[in-house]
């Protein structure tokens, strides 16, 4: 039997790299008594699996993990709750046949900056980047698409979506509009995406999901 759990990154527990998000999940399914199915072979180990991860210090409100186990139990969620520790806590649970990592296409992203540091009409979709981290270039708009900005108070919000076979850091995108040093910059992936729908939406769709 199959879950699908989705955990939000928050607060400091944003900047633990990938593997001790992996391990502090894996304590959570534990200390929960998940009843987990096993590998085989001498060194056993949970059949968990994840998505994308993100970068170290970036706010992953969609941060969703599949769950192998070897029957349903119906007060797992509040549970994995109780035991979670502040800042990576599960808030959705769906019990599924879908497999989440064949679905999804791409990701949603938000990004925050102080309104008096970003000039939007230096944004230019056609500007030519380089990611040297993956050997890749390319113009803007082949790794940032469909992107939209937005005033709300005191920040300047950018929204975009990107691929998984492109996915690079938001800097690329919001440094080129920065007019001085912005000192609060914070990154959000808000959520992972499947055709045009929401991966939410689709689980909540082929299953059936506890709330918390």
């Amino acid at each position: 039997m199959r879950a699908v759990v989705r955990y939000k990154k928050t607060g400091l527990l944003r900047f633990l790299s990938a593997i001790e998000t992996a391990n502090a999940i894996e304590r959570n399914l534990r200390r929960a008594e998940a009843p987990l199915e096993f590998s085989r072979g001498f060194h056993k180990k949970p059949k968990v699996s994840f998505l994308d991860p993100t970068p170290t210090g970036v706010f992953n409100l969609a941060l969703y993990v599949t769950v192998h186990l070897q029957r349903y139990d119906e007060n797992l969620l509040d549970r994995l709750r109780r035991t979670a520790v502040k800042g990576l806590e599960p808030v959705q649970l769906w019990w599924t046949d879908l497999d989440v990592n064949r679905i999804v296409n791409g990701y949603l992203f938000r990004v925050l900056l102080l309104e008096d540091c970003v000039d939007p009409s230096r944004f230019d979709p056609q500007r030519q980047i380089s990611i040297l981290e993956k050997n890749k270039s390319g113009k803007l708009e082949d790794f940032f698409k469909h992107v939209h900005f937005e005033k709300v108070g005191k920040f300047f919000i950018v929204v975009y979506y990107q691929n998984r076979e492109n996915l690079v850091r938001a800097r690329h995108l919001y440094q080129p509009i920065l007019v001085k040093e912005c000192p609060l910059v914070l990154v959000q992936r808000l959520e992972a995406i499947c055709g045009e729908s929401q991966l939410s939406e689709v689980l909540g769709a082929k299953s059936w999901a506890v709330e918390c």
